[in-house]
Parts: C-alpha cells; sequence; structure tokens
C-alpha cells in the first residue's frame, strides 16, 4: 500500500494527528521494522471509543482495514505507513462540548419542539439504536401510551424471572393540550433521568467529547493552579509572570464558554488519543 496511491483527503487531513499518535505510542520491532500491535479485542474498543467517524464508516469497515495486518500470532502489525492511511477513518470534525440535559429549562414544551432536542442533541449522545428512541418517543408523547403500555413485555418478562428483581418505577408524565397542540411537563427528575440515560449508554461521540472536555477543564485547573502560586522567577522585562497567567487563562475561559451549538473547535487542533485511553482501559495505544 502506499499513501501516493490513495489520493483521499481524509488521509491527508489527519497526517498531522496520525504522525502524532505514532509517535506516542509503543511500538515493537520486527525484520527492521517498526509496528504497533493490537490484539482483537482493541479494534471494536478503539471503534467505540471515539476515535473513528461512527456516522462515515460502520464496524465492520473499521475491522476490515486491519485484515491486511493480521500476523500468525493473532496480533494486528500496523506499520508507520498503514497507521497514516488509517487516518481515513478518524473522526476529524469539530468536537462540542457534551450535552448536558440539566441544562435544559424546566417547564413546558410542545411535542415538536422536545422532538427537536430528541434529534438534534440527546439521539447523537446515545448509544441505543435511533429507531428505538424514536419509537419510544412517538408511543409516549405522540400516541400518548404509558411506559407500563410500551414495555409491557419487558415487564412481563421481569416478573417471569423473579428472583427479587424490582419492577421499575417510571416518573408521571403530564400532558396538556391548548388548542389542538400538546404540551409535555418537564421537570427537574425528568432532566436528571435523562442524563442518567446519556451517561450508562453514551455514543461514541459523546465518548469523545466526554473525553475531552476534562481534558479541556484539567488543562484550566493547571493553568489556575500556576497562576495562585508565586513565581520566584516570575518577571521578565518588569513584567509579573502571575498576570501573564492570569490573562492567558481569562482567554481560555472565555473559549471555553463559547456556545457549543456554534460548533466549537477544540483547544488543540489535535487531539491525543493515547492520553484520553488511559483513563479508561486497554488498549492504551493508538
Amino acid at each position: 500500500m502506499s499513501l501516493e496511491d490513495d489520493l483521499e483527503p481524509l488521509i491527508y487531513v489527519n497526517l498531522r494527528a496520525m504522525e502524532l499518535i505514532w509517535s506516542q505510542v509503543p511500538k515493537e520491532l520486527k525484520n527492521g521494522i517498526e509496528f504497533i500491535t493490537y490484539v482483537k479485542t482493541d479494534i471494536p474498543y478503539l471503534y467505540y471509543s471515539g476515535l473513528v467517524d461512527t456516522e462515515r464508516y460502520t464496524l465492520k469497515q473499521w475491522e476490515d482495514a486491519f485484515q491486511d495486518c493480521l500476523g500468525e500470532d493473532g496480533r494486528y502489525w500496523v506499520p508507520h505507513e498503514k497507521m497514516l492511511w488509517l487516518g481515513r477513518f478518524r473522526y476529524s470534525k469539530t468536537v462540542s462540548e457534551p450535552f448536558d440535559p440539566l441544562k435544559m429549562r424546566m417547564g413546558q414544551y410542545s411535542i415538536d419542539r422536545l422532538w427537536k432536542i430528541f434529534e438534534n442533541s440527546i439521539i447523537p449522545s446515545c448509544s441505543l439504536p435511533k429507531e428505538f428512541l424514536k419509537n419510544t418517543f412517538d408511543q409516549m408523547f405522540r400516541q400518548q401510551k404509558t411506559p407500563q403500555e410500551i414495555f409491557a413485555k419487558e415487564l412481563k418478562e421481569i416478573k417471569e424471572k423473579g428472583e427479587g428483581l424490582n419492577e421499575p418505577e417510571f416518573l408521571p408524565i403530564h400532558l396538556t393540550t391548548a388548542g389542538k397542540e400538546t404540551f409535555i411537563e418537564i421537570t427537574r427528575d425528568h432532566l436528571l433521568n435523562l442524563k442518567h440515560l446519556l451517561d450508562t449508554y453514551p455514543s461514541p461521540r459523546r465518548k469523545m467529547e466526554t473525553a475531552v472536555y476534562q481534558m479541556r477543564m484539567e488543562k484550566l485547573q493547571q493553568l489556575a493552579d500556576v497562576a495562585k502560586q508565586p513565581q520566584k522567577s516570575a518577571f521578565e522585562a518588569g513584567e509579573d509572570f502571575r498576570e501573564k497567567a492570569k490573562k492567558s487563562l481569562k482567554e481560555m475561559l472565555v473559549k471555553a464558554s463559547e456556545n457549543a451549538t456554534a460548533g466549537r473547535k477544540p483547544m488543540d487542533e489535535v487531539i491525543d488519543i493515547g492520553k484520553v485511553q488511559k483513563q479508561k482501559r486497554p488498549p492504551t495505544k493508538f
């Protein structure tokens, strides 16, 4: 395989990021050539971690891309050129802050307004199938069925299994009609339930957004800590280093508070996937 033979623009867009990843992860030497190695379970983990653009590529396409690297020992041996080629799969769009349901206002929502929030923010943040979430929404709000009616089959299975399993408690849903339009009353408890849903079933995109957001906040905290600590050699040309740090902190806080719906860019152009993964589970590479 040669990069010159494959002119897909995404490879070149992501060259810098893939080179950074290559330079920072451990490698093994075989026949005088450096490789990054993966076991079989690493490949789907990388897909679901947020590294891959899951809207553009399926898991099968991602797994198939590694087949020519499969060694006799069952591991995948990825050389430098192949690593750069894999840049075509990398998610390279703007990484916004993760959607926080607790920032939604409490009160009445029209069905269409609430669906827009589901469609644009909740569904992309959740790993549950879009069809399942849409069907549940339609039955609950458009057809005005109760949760007990919607999940009757699942509740029946819980009762039949017994073994101390308790039937889940559902929050009451209050619907009111004004003219021809129906409104849903959203409470703090509803928003807490939504957040719990997204935290329990995060989409790959939400995992990436959350990790990047945490890294940004860590950088802000580190800068704030520096600004609080006196520096013995903190004067350059008569200017206090701490004042410089405070100024930088203010600029970063302004950037961090930009409207997330406007597609704010991440603080750094390249996301260090290796650092993100160290906070989770193996693999620690890619």
